[in-house]
């Protein structure tokens, strides 16, 4: 059992009295009640079921992918297409025990499955062990037993050594894993699915992966034919004729010894006669060992001797005079031609203020501003009914989106308005960190590694992977004054909508928004958690195990708990207090509680009074969306 304690609801584990695990029916074995200690459910109700200690709601993830059917706490069908699962064959299953993992091997009713297997086939009537097809990840044997040989990430169940996936920097040729090198002619080490793959390049002879083209560039071509460079990037092999010859303008030229056909622009190659000219996209060679000379430049450059100088205005692709932003004729990619009079100057697609549209990365203006594509920090949506015309909504304040990684633009700041912000808790490129919530390259004091910060210099305070300043925004909307212990909130900001997490140090998380379903779990192994739902709270005292935040009032339309600890719908007729969503816990006066409606009484409240009981918010452990407050979760059997 982990700690702190908590129970599995949906995955995510919520303390017992929460209202989420009312309404999942959540009680102990046989409908005892849940005390603060409680770290699974012995039963489920509804169309939740019970699933190794943990109550799902079938046909929603992630319950959808144990059980398509339940009823009365119970899964009546199991989600077996996938062959992670199977249905247990008994007659009349213990409850919980319905579907059974194929990596679990633990008796149930007399059936189970195997330890360490990934997909299977389910025991026939008779009692037995499910028959293993494969092994999970690292494992091969009849009963997936025996660790894959040498640098197998996964291998053949029948034969360890024959890998089937690799580990770490080696990539997979046949059946073995080989060094980036030893991929042989013909292939290229590909870092996207780690194989050596074809270089599928029609008379390619040696090529290497590119990732401007995230696939093959050719190197050398067989038999006579020469390397080409196309004005796309990639590359082909063809006929020395078929490059640009002596005395004739092109996009290409041969080099010395007509050993390859490169692109006027590629500079790579400082010979004489090898070296092209920057920005340059026609050029021609009188002879071998000459160097090329161009006759026209690529956008936004003046041809100036035999060099390509930016002289247009910015954004200009082609301009009529140099240096002259007024005179503008063509723009570049990322923005749109603005004609005054005899002015025509290009300008950014997101600049408002000329007639641009916040957000926006790709358009045009012919004859009126259209939208055709959104900033990697934006969602893209259609413009009313447009086809070709989108607006962009803002959903990371990185302008590269944390590194374009999904998951790591999500640390969210409530500013003083109540507006929701969100910053990078993750880098994706490894050598920057979240400094102020933005992907940065410079630290400072702060310690941080491999795209995240995990202890904060003076000044600054750790908040979800990443360091805040004290004294600015955003991280001034979360804390007001810094501990004297470098790195540590300890004031949160006077709206209320941040607390102070008891006992935090250095290394801990020191501040929590109020409606932080997530929560923290300190080096001590304590945890504070905020309130789904809540805008304005006060903080926990310290505790052992898990403590949430007392909610002083709630978002969107919610409505508080008796106790507090607790934002619900409450949209039940006559109902003063729910307990859960649209689950009455107290009466208004001249109603009296009949199961969970409110039913007339002609005169004064005859309930009893508030249920007693708190309704906290959720805090998830290391794990995900699979995380369970059992030892044990579906993610263990099912491979990727």
């Amino acid at each position: 059992v982990n700690d702190p304690a908590g129970i599995p609801i949906d995955g995510f584990c919520w303390p017992s009295t929460s209202p989420q695990a009312t309404a999942a029916g959540c009680t102990g074995k046989d409908g005892a009640a849940l005390t603060n200690a409680s770290t699974a459910c012995g039963m489920c109700s509804g169309e939740f079921f019970l699933f190794r200690g943990g109550c799902y709601k079938a046909g929603q993830e992630p319950g959808s992918e144990i059980c398509t059917t339940a009823e009365g706490g119970r899964c009546t069908t199991c989600k077996t297409d996938t062959n992670y699962i199977f249905q247990n064959p008994a007659a009349s299953p213990t409850l919980g025990s319905e579907c059974i993992l194929c990596s679990d091997a633990t008796d149930r009713d007399g059936y189970k499955g195997v330890a360490n297997c990934n997909t299977c086939t389910a025991p026939g009537s008779a009692l037995g062990t499910a028959a293993c097809n494969t092994c999970k990840a690292g494992f091969s044997g009849a009963s997936c037993t025996t660790p894959c040989g040498g640098s197998c990430a996964s291998c053949d169940k029948s034969n360890g050594n024959t890998c089937t996936s690799c580990s770490g920097s080696k990539y997979l040729l046949g059946t073995s894993c080989v060094d980036s090198s030893g991929c042989g002619n013909g292939k290229y080490a590909d870092p996207q699915s780690n194989k050596c793959l074809e270089c599928g390049l029609v008379d390619c002879d040696t090529c290497t992966y590119d990732a401007a083209l995230q696939g093959p560039k050719c190197l050398t071509c067989t038999s006579s034919k020469i390397v080409k460079e196309e004005t796309n990037g990639a590359t082909t092999c063809s006929e020395v004729a078929a490059c640009t010859q002596y005395n004739a303008n092109g996009p290409n030229f041969l080099t010395n010894g007509n050993a390859r056909c490169a692109l006027c622009s590629n500079v790579t190659d400082s010979t004489t006669g090898n070296q092209g000219i920057a920005h340059c996209i026609t050029c021609q060679k009188a002879s071998d060992s000459t160097a090329p000379t161009c006759s026209a430049c690529g956008n936004g450059h003046f041809l100036e001797g035999n060099a390509c100088t930016a002289t247009c205005g910015t954004g200009c692709a082609t301009c009529s005079e140099s240096t002259n932003p007024n005179k503008c004729l063509t723009c570049m990619a990322g923005f749109f031609l603005v004609t005054t009079g005899e002015n025509k100057k290009c300008v950014a697609c997101d600049s408002t203020p000329d007639g641009g549209r916040e957000g926006c990365s790709a358009c045009s203006n012919n004859p009126t501003f259209k939208c055709a594509d959104c900033r990697a920090n934006y969602r893209k949506q259609p413009n009313g009914g447009a086809s070709d015309d989108y607006t962009c909504t803002k959903t990371c304040e990185d302008d590269s989106a944390c590194g374009g990684t999904a998951g790591s633009c999500d640390a969210i700041v409530v500013g003083g308005d109540g507006s929701m912000k969100y910053y990078c808790s993750h880098c994706g490129e490894s050598t920057k960190f979240p400094i102020d919530g933005i992907c940065n390259s410079d630290k400072g004091s702060n310690q941080c590694s491999k795209g995240v910060c995990t202890q904060c210099a003076d000044g600054y305070f750790l908040y979800m992977g990443g360091c805040y300043k004290v004294n600015t925004a955003p991280g001034s909307f979360m804390c007001s004054k810094a501990s004297t212990t470098p790195g540590v909130c300890e004031t949160p900001n006077a709206n209320s909508r941040y607390f102070a997490v008891p006992g935090a140090k250095a290394t801990d998380q020191s501040v929590l928004g109020c409606g932080n379903p997530l929560g923290v779990v300190l080096s001590d192994t304590n945890a504070y958690v905020g309130v789904e739902g809540c805008k304005t709270c006060e903080a926990p005292t310290a505790a052992t195990g898990m403590a949430a935040a007392k909610c002083t009032a709630c978002d969107g339309g919610k409505a508080l708990t008796g106790s507090g600890y607790g934002c619900v719908t409450c949209g039940v007729a006559g109902c003063s207090t729910c307990k859960a969503d649209n689950i009455c816990e107290v009466c208004s006066d001249g109603h009296r509680l009949e199961g969970e409606a409110c039913v007339s009484t002609g005169g004064p409240n005859l309930s009893t009074g508030a249920i007693a009981g708190i309704s906290v918010a959720a805090v998830v452990v290391v794990g995900g969306p699979w995380a369970s407050c059992v030892s044990g979760s579906l993610v263990e059997g099912k491979q990727n």
